[in-house]
């Protein structure tokens, strides 16, 4: 094999993915950037999920392992762009539309930033692997051989999974938590809501760190692949009937037109990318669904509002979640996603509450953080910023609610030219709290989204 050094960077031709392997509650995914026929850069990832899987039935853990390898690739085939990728365990026709959206759909953030438009050409090189059962359709609910009764909700800290953790427990359901790698705010909410947490473990390989240091290409990756399929195994090793996400319809809103494709941050977030997971989960795999997909970020901001003990410990900052060993806060109040968390939940919140989840700070008044709100609202055709933040409408309907608050009256923020500029219609009203049709929800679990 050829030497790991990265003071100069070995050129490569493919990565391939290499089958995974499993003891107990570790997996391990393995991958090769080949240059030429040699091996130049191996890696390996373990993940440990919070209960052994060895006594699950070996199609439905190995169908799983396999897509979880594929879900997992981009995070190393970004780190050269090769134009081959390569599965010698073979794919599924459904597989291969799989790992293709992964890399020209998940990776469509990464090559914009770094002008990398080849990448949507890449091409996959793998055997046929045969159907052990009929191909699943593109599922239009859960698919599940028993009612769903116990459920595994995947929790990040976040407004969005506290939302669904409340509307579970309040229809009755038998409710439990799990997270990957987690940290502060994933374990007060658990506390908050009373209910077990289950820890994911996810290490990437070193390498990749000391590549990227080298000069090695990095960006975006479809993160909530990885996830969905961690915890639809974690589901499996515990006994879950399903395994819930809070992802909303304001995921499959995209950022921008790029080389005749939508670039979208949050990809792996939207509609398309649940759909396609659920067409290949194998049959006697726990359900996989959003509970949240009907409704719009705002909708899901006034509901929370009323979940007043989660306001001291929840976040949504990206950037707490990188530097939560070294601090304490749980929002930087100078990035998109705190922006956007206090835009949409100020209208419903009096204002002293609102800024003591901001320890203090009314972001409305400092002029740095301008044209981020700008950028959010869409003014002047700006771009919706790359975070996993709502729809341009939803931002200028939570403008317009503000406007009517009275403890908002008269702030500077309002009076600038731009910002008073931002206008909506009744008709953008309505819709933005409006229960979108596109969803996968069976009709129970559609009852309990209605009700947020």
């Amino acid at each position: 094999m050829a030497s790991q050094q990265t003071d100069e960077l070995i050129a490569v031709s493919a990565l391939r993915c290499e089958p995974p392997v499993v003891e107990h509650a570790q997996i391990h995914l393995t991958y090769s950037a080949l240059s030429g026929d040699e091996v130049a850069y191996s890696f390996t990832e373990v993940i440990e999920l919070p209960a052994p899987i060895d006594h699950v039935d070996a199609h439905v853990r190995d169908t799983l392992l396999h897509l979880l390898s594929l879900a997992a690739s981009p995070s190393y085939f970004k780190a050269f762009a090769p134009p081959v990728i390569e599965v010698p365990a073979g794919l599924t026709d459904a597989q291969r539309t799989f790992l293709g959206e992964l890399i020209t759909k998940g990776l469509g953030e990464f090559m914009f930033v770094n002008d990398l438009p080849r990448v949507f050409d890449t091409e996959i090189v793998a055997p046929v692997r045969p159907e052990l059962s009929a191909p699943n359709d593109v599922p239009t609910e859960p698919r599940a051989s028993t009612p769903i009764r116990r459920v595994l909700v995947a929790v990040g800290g976040g407004k969005d999974s506290v939302v669904s953790i409340e509307a579970l427990k309040s229809a009755g359901y038998d409710v439990e938590l799990c997270a990957t790698n987690g940290f502060g705010p994933i374990d007060a909410t658990a506390r908050v809501a009373g209910l077990p947490l289950h820890g994911i473990r996810r290490r990437l390989d070193p390498l990749l760190f000391e590549l990227n240091a080298a000069g090695a290409h990095n960006g975006h990756v479809p993160i909530t692949a990885v996830n969905s399929l961690v915890t639809v195994l974690s589901a499996l090793a515990l006994g879950f009937d399903a395994a819930v996400f809070s992802n909303e319809a304001s995921s499959s809103f995209g950022n921008v037109g790029w080389h005749g494709h939508t670039i979208n941050h949050q990809w792996s977030k939207g509609l398309d990318f649940e759909r396609m997971l659920g067409a290949n989960l194998p049959d006697g795999s726990p359900a996989y669904f959003s509970l949240l997909r009907p409704l719009t970020e705002l909708r899901i901001a006034r509901r929370f509002a009323t979940h007043r003990e989660y306001h001291p410990v929840f976040t949504s900052c990206n950037r707490a979640y990188r530097w939560h060993a070294e601090r304490s806060s749980t929002w930087c109040g100078e990035c998109p996603k705190c922006r956007f968390v206090f835009l949409c939940l100020a209208p419903f919140l009096p204002k002293a509450e609102l800024l003591a989840i901001f320890g203090g700070r009314d972001l409305f008044a400092d002029p740095a953080q301008r044209d981020g709100f700008l950028d959010l609202l869409g003014a002047e055709e700006r771009m919706k910023p790359f975070e996993c933040v709502g729809e341009p409408d939803e931002c200028r309907v939570a403008l317009a609610l503000l406007r009517e608050h009275a403890d908002w009256a008269g702030h500077a923020f309002f009076a600038d030219a731009e910002v008073a500029a931002v206008g909506t219609t009744a008709a953008e009203r309505e819709a933005v709290f409006a229960f979108h049709d596109a969803h996968l929800l069976t009709p129970e679990f559609e009852a309990v989204a209605r009700a947020v």
